[in-house]
């Protein structure tokens, strides 16, 4: 554990860092058919542990308290700070956050602190939409056009092509100077997309691309009649009891927010608020992890829903190519899915990155845990704390098990 090579988890990528930009037809006059790697789906033994739900409250035992505060320990000498949680559905919670929010003043974290999570910012905005269309107030199928008229090519989109990121549109962050540059509105983000030629044709092929989801949360603005912040606190947020969990605003600086850093060097020349619904909240690791806790076990979608964001996902290994064979991920509507046969195997989430901030929420199947990490550092992956964590807990186990 002492050296970085031996706990780097191969799924080190930054989704708010990492986008194509590579120009497709200048324009499109229809939708084209699917022309991707094959789909998906997550597999139904999965759900029948998930479906009924099982409390996280309690306290873990202390033998595994220890193990995983012993792999925290190792974590964090290659990082800042970190906010880690671990739950055991029907047993228990752990959860600690350590380190320096800044590495120049060595200010220290505390309980309050929040951490930028980045594109894991997107499953929430998923989950917003998904309750809307189990409303009957908006189908996955209607076009963007309906409410996002003056983007050329939206009539040829759907609301599902903007949550599975088949619509074609450049991602904002991909353009040049985005992570240095000032900040820019939704509306002027969603123009400069708009103003590049699509990387191809609605329904196509599969591309990650934060622009749909800025789009997607002016929609649900639209849609709902509030602002985007409002409509997290009044859906999500508060139901759910996730004190710890901000939307940044532009120009609001939130002091409980620690620093982000790269390679240790602390980033100031970034507002977090610009990515906006696809990659604004500022959160700790144990409110992602009670919101994932809470999506899987059917309390925030009907349980057939949930099941559906995970069916005909599409490949992401093209854009993030695994870096050892048979690992693979594929993306469904705002949510992950992971296969990681010599790691952590089958996991469900959502990861992200932006400069300075690294984080990870998911499910572990194996081990029927959620685990959620999240570094003040881009150079760190979080994959990387989650899959010590859950060695930790594995030979836990283990030893546990012995006669």
């Amino acid at each position: 554990m002492h050296s970085k090579a031996r706990w780097t988890f191969l799924l080190g990528f930054l989704f708010m860092g990492c986008a194509s930009s590579s120009p497709g037809p200048q324009r499109c006059s229809e939708r084209s058919p699917y022309q991707g790697p094959a789909l998906r789906t997550a597999p139904e033994s999965i759900w029948p542990t998930l479906a009924p739900r099982r409390p996280i409250t309690g306290v873990l035992d202390a033998g595994l308290t220890q193990a995983l505060d012993t792999a925290l320990d190792a974590v964090l000498r290659q990082v800042p700070a970190a906010s880690v949680a671990v739950a055991v559905p029907g047993q228990g919670l752990w959860t600690a956050t350590r380190g320096k929010s800044r590495t120049d003043t060595q200010e220290p974290v505390d309980s309050a602190s929040l951490f930028q999570v980045a594109s894991v910012t997107k499953s929430f905005t998923a989950m917003l939409a998904g309750q809307l269309v189990q409303e009957g107030r908006l189908r996955w199928d209607t076009p963007v056009s309906t409410w996002v008229p003056e983007v050329p090519g939206t009539e040829l989109m759907t609301l599902e092509d903007l949550l599975e990121h088949t619509h074609g549109l450049v991602s904002f962050n991909a353009l040049p100077g985005f992570e240095d540059g000032p900040y820019r509105s939704p509306e002027e983000l969603i123009r400069l997309s708009a103003e590049q030629p699509p990387q191809f044709c609605p329904g196509g092929n599969w591309a990650y691309s934060n622009t749909g989801y800025v789009m997607l949360g002016r929609i649900l603005e639209q849609v709902e009649g509030k602002p985007f912040s409002v409509l997290l606190q009044d859906r999500l947020l508060r139901p759910l009891g996730l004190a710890h969990t901000e939307f940044r605003a532009a120009g609001l600086p939130l002091t409980q927010v620690v620093v982000g850093h790269v390679a240790g060097a602390p980033v100031t020349d970034l507002d977090y608020a610009a990515p906006y619904s696809a990659g604004g909240l500022a959160s700790t690791a144990e409110d992602l992890v009670r919101f994932w806790h809470a999506l899987l076990s059917g309390e925030v979608l009907a349980p057939a829903t949930v099941r559906g964001l995970f069916q005909d996902m599409h490949s992401m290994d093209v854009m993030y190519p695994p870096t050892q064979p048979g690992s693979t991920m594929f993306y469904g509507r705002g949510v992950q899915l992971y296969d990681v046969p010599t790691g952590p195997g089958l996991m469900l989430g959502h990861s992200g990155g932006i400069k300075g901030f690294s984080s990870v929420v998911a499910y572990v199947v194996e081990d029927d845990v959620f685990v959620s990490v999240v570094f003040n550092d881009s150079q760190v992956s979080a994959e990387a704390g989650l899959w010590a964590l859950v060695r930790a807990l594995r030979e836990h186990r283990d030893a546990q098990a012995l006669p």
